[in-house]
């Protein structure tokens, strides 16, 4: 077979080109690789003046509409039909296979297989959720290797809590509002005025909680360092009868007792039928009752460590607290 001189040509001046496209991608991947690096650099010395906080709001359902309420609700449903179907085939998938689980099944209450697609939550959050199944398996494994007698995953009868890992595509704070992906229009936050006291702040995750009948968002970012002039020492005894007794002589009683209220939902739970309607309301009132005990005793223990945090050495005595009646201490 012949080859002409202008063959050889063509063939020389392709070579070439495929050889200048290479150089130029290389040098953007090294450009960019060389970004990231710079980036994680000003990132981690910009971390050294920061602190990182938690913070807890109350989602406003007096301000949101029928579909944003409708929405929220469905966002929690679909991620647990999308837990307890990946849980089901037996393979747990990596992040970058989500879009296989577009269209899932499940089983309705007459153990019916019914065909569903997911429409409320969006692909970063099905992504992420895959995510924390990986890295449920990956704690179990830890444990297990370190001698604990550690499960399977278990399938979930409901879903309390959807992280939304990447700010700006998941989550995004507008004002006083908080915008959702999935949720069409922002909706409102109670006490996100206590971000204003912060010249600056780098938001990161989020989690959007359901504790049975209200909503919340537990905002991580991270804000400038306060630094609090700390003196003095201070001394504290636990026990049974006096709770907490400091040095200074002050004696501290904290006690939450159970309501009549939630005594008597607790009889009338067991008058109704197992996983009737009525049945499923009044188990909600018993979760609002015991919300409202519980924020009772965290508001008692915020109020403590505030005091607490004023003293620059605090003593105490290594109290087997475990072992006491949880319901007093």
């Amino acid at each position: 077979m012949s080859i002409t001189f202008d063959q050889i040509i063509d063939f020389h001046t392709n070579k070439f080109n495929f050889l200048c496209v290479v150089f130029y991608y290389n040098n953007i991947r090294m450009d960019k690789n060389e970004q990231i690096r710079q980036s994680g650099s000003a990132t981690r010395l910009k971390r050294k003046n920061q602190q990182c906080k938690t913070f807890k709001f109350k989602v406003d359902k007096s301000h949101m509409r029928a579909d944003q309420l409708e929405c929220i609700k469905m966002m929690f449903v679909e991620c647990k039909r999308l837990y307890n179907y990946i849980l089901g085939t037996e393979n747990i998938p990596g992040p970058k296979d989500y879009k296989q689980y577009k269209h899932i099944t499940y089983l309705d209450k007459d153990k019916n297989i019914i065909n569903y697609e997911l429409s409320y939550i969006g692909s970063s959050i099905i992504q992420d959720q895959i995510r924390v199944m990986n890295e449920s398996i990956h704690a179990l494994s830890v444990r297990k290797k370190k001698g604990y007698n550690v499960g399977a995953l278990r399938f979930k009868s409901e879903y309390n809590s959807i992280r939304l890992f990447q700010y700006g595509i998941t989550h995004r704070i507008i004002g006083n509002r908080i915008k959702i992906q999935g949720i069409k229009r922002p909706i409102y936050l109670s006490g996100l005025k206590q971000l204003l006291k912060y010249n600056e702040i780098d938001y990161t995750t989020a989690q959007l909680l359901w504790d049975g009948n209200d909503y919340y968002i537990s905002l991580t970012c991270f804000v400038p360092k306060e630094y609090i002039i700390r003196s003095g020492s201070i001394g504290i005894d636990m026990g049974v009868a006096t709770h907490i007794t400091l040095s200074d002589g002050r004696k501290l009683n904290v006690s939450v007792e159970e309501s009549e209220r939630l005594k008597g939902l607790q009889r009338l739970l067991e008058k109704k039928k197992y996983r009737s309607n009525n049945w499923y309301k009044v188990r909600s009132k018993i979760k609002k009752e015991y919300n409202r005990m519980n924020n009772k005793k965290n508001d008692a223990a915020n109020k403590i460590v505030h005091d607490l945090k004023r003293y620059e050495k605090v003593v105490m005595q290594d109290e087997q607290i475990s072992l006491w009646d949880k319901k007093t201490i």
